[in-house]
């Protein structure tokens, strides 16, 4: 009895959170072609990219150094440093449910071949 229970908490939590909106996250891919590290705005650090998304409104993209939405900024700026000075592309995940002022926030970065 009292697994058959668990079985239909578990379902109705699973069908309560589809319906719950999600915020997609969206790559963008490209070259990044200027850095900031700033400690009082955008997150701490940002990176422009040289394309931007569809859902933000420029090509800049705050890496979150402080911390405030997750707490891999600082590797991520670190990345993204080092793919500035080798001149490698990257993909950056951003979420554009996550925002400093109006620059959206990076959640991963990759960096390419």
């Amino acid at each position: 009895m009292k697994i058959k229970l668990n079985k239909y908490i578990a379902t109705g939590i699973l069908l309560a959170s589809a319906s719950i909106p999600a915020h997609s996250a969206e790559w963008v891919s490209g070259t990044i072609t200027r850095t900031i590290s700033d400690g009082m705005n955008f997150g701490g650090c940002m990176i422009k990219l040289s394309s931007g998304g569809t859902d933000c409104p420029s090509n800049w993209v705050s890496l979150d150094c402080n911390g405030g939405y997750h707490g891999a900024g600082e590797r991520n700026y670190s990345t993204a440093l080092m793919a500035f000075s080798l001149n490698k592309s990257v993909s950056v995940q951003v979420d554009p449910a996550k925002k400093y002022a109006s620059y959206c926030v990076a959640t991963r970065i990759d960096v390419l071949q």
